[in-house]
């Protein structure tokens, strides 16, 4: 549209300055311009430069008096030139008029430019960056060795999951950076299909598309569990019903095809990712807001010392309270975990 409507004006600015200038001493002027400026000229003409490139030009024979215009005018508004009263006006008028159309022409084309570098601002459908997301948390392995034993112990990480509906044939995609395993494909055609059943659209003739995303590659060896199957639900159901959806809030959780949400492991893990994330509110499946704690003892006789260790469940939710702010909550269906995604 920019083009359009500058292209317009300058057309009409192009024609005004050639038949000014040939009109104003012709042969004389002819010299006085540069090579540069008619080679930009020509160069717009067959598109082959900018808008602004053009204009800059015009200014240039301007600033330069190769077109002028004068200073001198009457209370009327009439310009005069000094020595030939007939002729002179009518051209300086119409140089004036140039002038004026030129600065018109330029503080149009800035508004168009500042609208434009708007809408580049704002997202893009066709980018796919509007399309409704969700943040879920999973967890990697992360493997120690001391040289002569290893421990694998798990790490959280934070995904960032897209949904796309696109006119389709009822395909269900997954797209990663690197190549995500069975569970989490099957996670994504069992939120399409719990998706269906709780909105009571049809999306066979759709193709429903999930992006992942992370801060690196590592984090997304995460996805290979089933774990963000609950996440990807919350996710299509609140973009095919247009609520927006609350990210103060994560969960972590398997989809089960009744809508129920499944069990998961290292839920401790996941809550302190969700707590360093930011989040306020962190859903858990039911049974599984604890986290062992491992309390020991010691007891001395004679030179003699025996400590004693017991695995101990406590609250998850105090623990990330005191640590984040953030409440850990237990839910047991897809409809639990929306109550919270879709408050604000």
């Amino acid at each position: 549209m920019k083009k359009i409507v500058i292209a317009a004006i300058s057309i009409i600015l192009l024609v005004a300055s050639i038949s000014v200038v040939y009109s104003f001493k012709a042969s004389a002027q002819e010299t006085l311009i540069p090579s540069w400026i008619k080679k930009t000229a020509q160069w717009w003409s067959q598109n082959q430069t900018s808008d602004s490139d053009f204009l800059l030009a015009i200014q240039y024979l301007i600033d330069h008096n190769v077109i002028h215009v004068s200073s001198i005018r009457q209370n009327n508004g009439t310009s005069y030139a000094a020595g030939n009263a007939n002729q002179g006006s009518s051209l300086e008028q119409k140089l004036s008029d140039l002038q004026n159309r030129y600065d018109a022409l330029q503080s149009k084309y800035n508004l168009l430019l500042q609208q434009v570098k708007s809408i580049s601002a704002q997202p893009s459908a066709a980018s796919g960056e509007n399309t409704a997301s969700i943040f879920a948390v999973a967890v990697r392995p992360v493997i120690q060795s001391d040289g002569f034993f290893e421990t694998t112990t798990y790490q959280g990480s934070i995904l960032k999951i897209l949904v796309e509906i696109r006119d389709g044939s009822g395909l269900v995609l997954v797209n990663t950076a690197i190549p995500t395993g069975v569970d989490f494909q099957s996670s994504a055609r069992t939120a399409v299909m719990v998706a269906q059943n709780v909105t009571g659209v049809d999306l066979s003739k759709k193709d429903v598309i999930f992006s992942i995303s992370s801060a690196n590659n590592q984090d997304l060896q995460a996805v290979d569990g089933g774990s963000a199957g609950g996440a990807m639900t919350v996710l299509l159901i609140s973009d095919l019903l247009g609520k927006p959806i609350n990210h103060n809030v994560l969960m972590t959780g398997t989809i089960q095809p009744d809508g129920t949400i499944g069990p998961i492991g290292a839920a401790a893990d996941k809550a302190d990712a969700a707590g360093q994330f930011g989040a306020k509110t962190f859903l858990v499946p039911q049974g599984q807001a604890v986290v062992s704690v491992q309390n020991c003892s010691e007891k001395t006789e004679g030179t003699i010392t025996y400590q004693t260790c017991t695995m101990e469940q406590k609250p998850l939710s105090p623990i990330m309270q005191s640590k984040y702010g953030m409440q850990v909550i237990e839910i047991s269906t897809i409809q639990d975990a929306l109550k919270y995604f879709n408050s604000t």
